[in-house]
């Protein structure tokens, strides 16, 4: 199988590292190439991977979709919702599989968390000067309103696991707030609850000014909180890929598809 993968960050590297052990070839596509899309697409591919800026999302989503290529896109699925519903029909139209990568549902952590808990609060935190050490963090699309960034959706992990474990939304509500400099025109600090239609509460903290990185969920179980800590490690990369390539060789729709993705990001775009 051959895959391209548009965009060559951190990212983008890993997965076409992951892909190569799985045995698939990968074709990187950098922003400096993008203008040449259409000719590289005449290649061929079995799958694509979206890994550019957030706010090109749709834009190379919907170019992958016109070829008829399955795609992998990287969260969040967008920053900006103009051209969804153009790139949804395009995907009912051909049927094609689609999955927004989303590696916590993936970790023994999150497979972990009872669904039928009544309460769970979940952290994230980590200094937005460390996540980059070797670029200067004010240019990332982090810091940057037009780029896409904000805590809230760089972080939107913690809320997709929730989503996955608890099901429909009953009530969302959260205060973006920007305390610092750490940022240019981005949230920094984020704080909301969610109410679930089964009855379960989530309270959640996501900030970019953690000392250190922190990511930890506290569970309600036996009338007792219990704290997780997540053990971030590849393989939550390598089994979310394995897990779409499967789906692609057997043209199966992929749990967080671009629809169900989409459901979610309505509460918060």
């Amino acid at each position: 199988m051959k895959s391209i993968i548009i965009g060559g960050g951190s990212i983008g590297k890993r997965h076409s590292d992951n892909l190569n052990g799985l045995g698939i070839t990968t074709r990187i596509v950098d922003i400096d190439e993008i203008d040449n899309i259409d000719n590289i697409l005449q290649e061929g591919f079995d799958m694509g991977f979206v890994c550019s800026p957030n706010i090109k999302h749709i834009e190379h989503c919907t170019k992958l979709a016109q070829h008829n290529i399955p795609i992998f896109c990287e969260k969040p699925f967008y920053s900006s919702n103009e051209g969804i519903e153009e790139l949804l029909d395009i995907i009912k139209e051909n049927d094609l599989t689609t999955m927004v990568g989303c590696n916590l549902r993936f970790t023994d952590e999150v497979k972990s968390i009872n669904p039928n808990s009544k309460y769970i609060n979940v952290y994230f935190g980590y200094n937005l000067k460390k996540w980059r050490p070797q670029t200067d963090h004010l240019k990332s699309y982090s810091a940057n309103k037009h780029l896409g960034g904000g805590v809230l959706l760089d972080a939107i992990h913690e809320l997709d696991y929730l989503y996955s474990k608890f099901g429909d939304i009953k009530n969302i509500s959260y205060t973006k707030n920007k305390l610092t400099n750490i940022t240019n025109n981005t949230e920094d600090l984020v704080v909301g609850r969610i109410e679930f239609q089964n009855g379960t509460i989530a309270d959640f903290t996501l900030n970019y000014l953690s000392e250190e990185y922190q990511r930890y969920f506290d569970v309600l179980e036996d009338d007792t909180l219990r704290r997780i800590y997540f053990k971030i490690k590849n393989d939550m990369y390598v089994d979310e890929i394995k897990y779409f390539v499967n789906c692609v060789k057997n043209n199966t729709h992929c749990t967080n598809n671009f629809e169900e993705a989409n459901k979610l990001l309505k509460y918060l775009i």
